[in-house]
């Protein structure tokens, strides 16, 4: 039986405490969601998309596209500026950002790359 290391034990100790976890946590169930997961994805393709362009190009009704939104910005992930009476969406955490990349979403030809 393997001897357990005080010193990586105190490590790990101290990155949990200092971490905030449960806010990793709620960031990434985004990802877990199905509906969710596709808006991101959507967003990440066609930043400044209101909500019907998205529930368009996603096939979901405007509500269920607003509610996932609102979960969303909730999370952190996503934000919204105010045109006229539209509401435009940007994906607007870089974690978040980031992991569409590494999942290989495809990118806005708006965006310079990176």
């Amino acid at each position: 039986m393997s001897e357990v290391n005080a010193e990586q034990v105190a490590r790990a100790a101290v990155a949990l405490a200092g971490s905030e976890l449960p806010d990793v946590v709620d960031r990434l169930a985004a990802f877990s969601d199905p509906t969710r997961l596709g808006l991101l994805i959507a967003i990440h393709a066609a930043p400044g998309a209101p909500v019907k362009t998205l529930a368009a190009a996603t096939g979901l009704t405007p509500n269920t596209v607003s509610q996932a939104l609102v979960a969303l910005r909730d999370a952190g992930l996503v934000t919204n500026e105010r045109d006229g009476r539209l509401s435009r969406w940007h994906v607007s955490d870089a974690a978040a950002h980031a992991l569409l990349h590494h999942l290989g979403a495809p990118h806005s030809e708006l965006h310079p790359p990176h």
